[in-house]
């Protein structure tokens, strides 16, 4: 919203002084700032199931889809909970442009508790894309 605004500001200041200059001539221009600075979600693979099931200390794989070139990585991050906060996040980590999983060790989780996990993808420029969440269950067998 603000890109698009300082785009108005722009054009007016860009008319206004080629009036005033005689100017005759095509202005061209774009409003469409979301072209370059645009991601999208990523697509989560797992878990994406109401409820996962750990045995022993194998550690928990989250699984996305790697389907868009041209980005720098991955962030994720791990809630306690339902509730995206940062009072709430017990794991953060950054993830390189070739990454389609993680393993995470599984003593981070307990058994009974709702887990929520996050991903986002990050441009070169340093873009980031909207995130893609699920929470889960932990039964512990």
């Amino acid at each position: 919203m603000i890109n698009k605004k300082i785009a108005i500001i722009t054009l007016a200041l860009i008319l206004s002084t080629g009036f005033a200059a005689g100017f005759a001539g095509t202005v061209s221009f774009t409003l469409d700032s979301g072209v370059f600075d645009s991601l999208p979600e990523p697509r989560l693979r797992y878990p994406i199931t109401e409820t996962v099931v750990l045995t022993g200390q194998d550690p928990l794989e989250f699984k996305w889809w790697n389907d868009v070139v041209g980005i720098r990585g991955f962030i994720l991050k791990i809630y306690k909970g339902y509730n995206m906060y940062g009072v709430n996040l017990i794991h953060k980590e950054d993830l390189s442009a070739q990454d389609s999983s993680v393993k995470v060790n599984s003593g981070l989780f307990e058994d009974g508790q709702v887990y929520t996990w996050s991903l986002v993808r990050v441009s070169f420029s340093g873009y980031k894309s909207g995130k893609s969440f699920q929470s889960f269950k932990v039964i512990r067998e």
